[in-house]
């Protein structure tokens, strides 16, 4: 009796594991709040926990069009500008706190998007991805040859990062309107000097030294890089940080190309920027090109240069209008975004800044 007791209950915890085991393999979602890297406002890349669970990927906003993606032991940087000058928001880091990288992806050469990425790419050994004036400028700004890997964006250029899949396609820059530009920096300095908040000479050297970067007029066409990042379970994520377009659009023929092979992705972080002139007829596009799940704005706070705050309300007004199916995300500075690749469920880090979660560092 005691023999076929022993026996039962042994079945019975084999029964529970084997339906427990069939729960999470018919799609159970990670529980995100025992995910610590879902619970943090600190970035793998600096120090903080990475994902536990094989099937999380965590994007998050680093500032300007910056992103850190984390997943499994993998980490990518995408654009690396972190340098803010008041009055733009500090984001809460510097450069010197990036310490593990396995690669940083660099849209394109302006100051804005790769001033930090010689530096970061130095410090942590991980290699620089661009185009070709990409890598120039980064060659200039001290980087060693030997740490740059060079896309054109033209197909045939996949690149394995660990576990995450690269495939880099050629883009196009965004038409920003000088008019615009130059009306916005004048109001934008009249604001500053109103509020007595005028920046001093030695503010403004800093700043423009912060912008480090090219200006090669080659970068609207040759220039500008798009990557799509492919996860276990055919997870995606595409990354756009300028939305120029080819005509005929929508995207660039390489991007058309990829879309129609795919078909969908699950996360688009796409670039909106008032500097722009009818930013939404670009973006939108875009973002119905790559049929995403999410959309994740970029390129739209404010910046040292006298950029504004860009709203997302008329984004997403009219996204919800016109692609009902596609979710927009804007996190805050550092907030996680925590994705499940299989159940394609998403979390955002609403408590890593709950005073009743506790400390956040």
């Amino acid at each position: 009796m005691q023999k076929w007791l022993s026996a039962l209950r042994a079945l019975t915890v084999t029964s529970v594991l084997l339906t427990q085991s069939n729960i999470l393999a018919q799609g159970a979602t990670i529980d995100f709040s025992k995910e610590p890297a879902c619970q943090s406002l600190t970035g793998t890349s600096m120090g903080g926990p990475a994902p536990k669970s094989p099937r999380l990927v965590v994007v998050r906003y680093l500032g300007s069009s910056n992103h850190e993606i984390a997943y499994r032991n993998t980490v990518l940087l995408l654009n690396a500008h972190y340098a803010r000058t008041p009055p733009a928001r500090p984001l809460g880091f510097t450069r010197d706190d990036v310490k593990k990288v396995d690669a940083i992806l660099i849209g394109h050469a302006h100051g804005d998007h790769m001033s930090d990425a010689p530096y970061v790419a130095q410090h942590t050994g991980a290699p620089l991805v661009g185009a070709p004036i990409t890598a120039a400028q980064a060659m200039k700004m001290g980087l060693d040859e030997k740490q740059i890997m060079v896309v054109t964006g033209r197909g045939g250029e996949v690149k394995k990062f660990k576990d995450i899949t690269v495939e880099p396609m050629l883009g196009m820059h965004g038409d920003t309107s000088e008019a615009v530009a130059r009306a916005q920096t004048a109001a934008y300095r009249s604001l500053l000097a109103a509020a007595a908040l005028t920046r001093t000479p030695e503010q403004e050297a800093k700043a423009r030294q912060e912008q480090g970067g090219s200006n090669d007029p080659r970068i609207t066409e040759e220039g500008v890089i798009s990557y799509l990042m492919t996860f276990d379970n055919n997870f995606r994520v595409i990354f756009r940080d300028t939305s120029g377009m080819e005509t005929p659009g929508p995207g660039t023929v390489a991007e058309r190309a990829m879309m129609q092979k795919i078909g969908s992705t699950d996360v688009a972080i796409v670039a909106y920027s008032i500097l722009v002139p009818q930013a939404q007829t670009t973006t939108v596009p875009l973002v119905r090109l790559y049929n995403p799940r999410y959309y994740l704005p970029t390129h739209h706070d404010e910046v040292a240069a006298g950029r504004f705050d860009t709203p997302m309300e008329p984004l997403f007004l009219r996204l919800r209008d016109e692609l009902p199916n596609v979710h927009p995300i804007s996190p805050l500075y550092r907030e996680p975004v925590c994705f499940d690749t299989q159940t394609k469920a998403v979390y955002v880090g609403e408590s890593a800044r709950d005073p009743r979660a506790g400390s956040t560092k």
